[in-house]
């Protein structure tokens, strides 16, 4: 439609397709490591010189189109939302349940204040709580930047003790084993229900626990892929790029050689506006990104060649009723989202022989 053409034509104005072409990416199977990585490990310093789907967002002509950005690293451009704390909890809950449980004692704050009430939950508990602490969060949060004053500093520290007396009471009291999430009431409630609406949708559990007939396919959840690619830009030396990713849920199964990658999605309305999201935040891309990964495992760890593969989204609305759906990827929608991969990460490439370094 309208999107493609004017994508094309945005990127097409900066370069010239054919010499993005000629970009030659190549995946170095040796490198290729399938593991579980936790978020803290996965999204830290370790993996900062990786390249992961949502990154590529920020150099993409048609979304954040800032090199400088993508280079940078997400990490200094985390938005501070609500949105994606809820949603989350709801993956958490859905795909991690021996890991996670909602904390539904202690009621967090919401919007900026909850995120000032949990980055200085630990300079209340070690008595550090002072004025340039609490000036030195508001800083990293975009609460009140630059316009903290004795009265916003008293109402923080107002607000926030009887979430950090409650929270402490409620770790002190709790296995060390489980991640307690804190959300605020309301949004514990909502929670809950879409958790609730996920487990009873049976072509979902379908999707997340498959049987077989004669052996069950395997279903991993939140497990990372990790890989190096070899990339040569004309008249420039030859070097590597890291690609990462964290997939929600995959199958694989070995009697029908196919592999299945499965993403839970929350969405703020009726499940029937999915498609409009599907297209803004460009899940065509990211699961297109995720199949690829998956065929490339396969054939690695499970000799399964010229394997089938299938995505799904499980999507579920956040907003009463909580009604779900299944997304199923078309197959114009994985060739789309493969076509916008490949193009960016030549143009990721482009940026490198032109000087540009991740941070």
């Amino acid at each position: 439609g309208d999107n493609v053409s004017l994508f094309q034509r945005t990127y097409t104005m900066t370069l010239d397709s054919n010499y993005l072409n000629s970009i030659e990416i190549t995946p170095l199977m040796d490198t290729l490591r399938l593991q579980k990585i936790s978020d803290a490990e996965y999204f830290s310093s370790k993996f900062g010189g990786y390249i992961s789907n949502s990154r590529l967002s920020l150099i993409n002509p048609s979304q954040d189109n800032d090199p400088d950005a993508f280079f940078e690293g997400l990490s200094k451009h985390n938005k501070y939302s609500d949105a994606l704390i809820f949603g989350s909890a709801v993956h958490e809950l859905i795909l991690q349940p021996e890991l996670f449980e909602l904390a539904l004692s202690v009621d967090r704050p919401t919007a900026k204040m909850g995120f000032m009430a949990d980055e200085l939950y630990k300079s209340y508990l070690d008595g550090s709580l002072c004025d340039d602490v609490v000036i030195k969060a508001s800083d990293k949060i975009g609460y009140y930047k630059d316009k903290m004053n004795a009265d916003r500093i008293n109402a923080v520290i107002s607000t926030c003790t009887p979430y950090w007396e409650c929270r402490k009471r409620y770790e002190d009291s709790t296995s060390k084993d489980i991640t307690p999430i804190y959300l605020d009431a309301k949004s514990i409630e909502r929670v809950q229900e879409c958790v609730r609406a996920l487990k009873e949708n049976s072509t979902i559990q379908k999707l997340l626990n498959p049987e077989g007939l004669l052996v069950d396919p395997i279903s991993e959840n939140e497990q990372a892929i990790l890989l190096d690619v070899r990339v040569k830009v004309p008249n420039y030396d030859e070097f590597t790029l890291r690609i990462k990713a964290k997939l929600d849920n995959y199958t694989i199964d070995s009697e029908t050689n196919t592999v299945t990658v499965n993403d839970v999605k929350t969405i703020g309305k009726i499940v029937s506006e999915f498609s409009g999201n599907f297209e803004r935040f460009h899940y065509h891309r990211e699961l297109a990104l995720y199949s690829w990964l998956m065929t490339l495992v396969a054939k690695k760890f499970y000799n399964m060649d010229s394997c089938k593969v299938l995505s799904n989204c499980l999507v579920v609305s956040t907003i009463p009723k909580y009604y779900t759906k299944v997304y199923r990827l078309s197959r114009a929608d994985f060739r789309k989202g493969w076509d916008e991969f490949k193009m960016l990460l030549r143009l990721v490439a482009h940026y490198y022989s032109k000087g540009y370094r991740f941070e």
